[in-house]
């Protein structure tokens, strides 16, 4: 879009001028100059709101767009090498991108880690049944298989999203750091050996993930 058609827009966004307080007569005031000075300061008014309002959409804009990035493997220096800004102005005017970013750096080497701890968790769930809570310990199995049935989809080689295309960074995410936690909190002692492997694994999954995300570095 160019300039002029930015300035057209605006423009039409403010549409008719707006109420403002007529300053009264001036003695330089010549014929009807009185009211078109109010006309234009209605029109001021209006732009102002305006103005406003895109600045507000174009920051919201700038910071979704800059969080997709990270999503997708970028670093605060590849965000600086966009805006010809440091690094450190990055991370100031974005401070949460720093844990995105190291969050998609941890998610992005142990996708299969995950899966497959999530999923062996989920298969002794019957061992893992807490003496009190059974039904939200359920839910969060429920939840759990959904979610690694959408993280084999999401990472598929012939998978393409278009429309959200850090989708499955986020739930991945979400997987790991809402799901699989709730899991592991809500479950009761293991019944066999084999479900407290698969309970004490998924605790180590989330223990690295704790770790990567308390790190400095991006």
């Amino acid at each position: 879009m160019t300039a002029n058609e930015v300035e057209q827009l605006v423009r039409q966004m403010a549409g008719a001028p707006a109420e403002v307080a007529d300053p009264g007569p001036k003695a330089s005031d010549v014929g009807d100059e009185q009211e078109r000075r109010l006309r234009a300061l209605g029109r001021f008014r209006a732009a102002l709101d305006v103005e406003e309002k895109v600045a507000e959409a174009a920051l919201r804009q700038t910071a979704e767009a800059a969080e997709e990035s990270v999503w997708l493997g970028a670093s605060l220096a590849d965000l600086s090498a966009v805006t010809g800004r440091t690094r450190q102005a990055a991370r100031k005017r974005w401070p949460e991108l720093g844990g995105v970013y190291r969050r998609r750096k941890w998610l992005g080497n142990h996708v299969e880690d995950i899966t497959y701890m999530a999923g062996l968790l989920a298969s002794r769930a019957d061992d893992l049944v807490p003496s009190y809570g059974h039904g939200t310990f359920m839910k969060l199995i429920r939840r759990l298989r959904e979610g690694i049935r959408r993280c084999e989809t999401d990472f598929a080689p012939e998978t393409q999203d278009v429309e959200d295309p850090a989708a499955r960074w986020r739930n991945l995410d979400d997987l790991v750091n809402v799901i699989l936690r709730g899991a592991i909190e809500a479950a009761g002692e293991p019944q066999t050996p084999e479900a407290d492997f698969a309970l004490h694994g998924a605790k180590g999954v989330l223990g690295y993930y704790d770790h990567a995300v308390a790190a400095e570095d991006a």
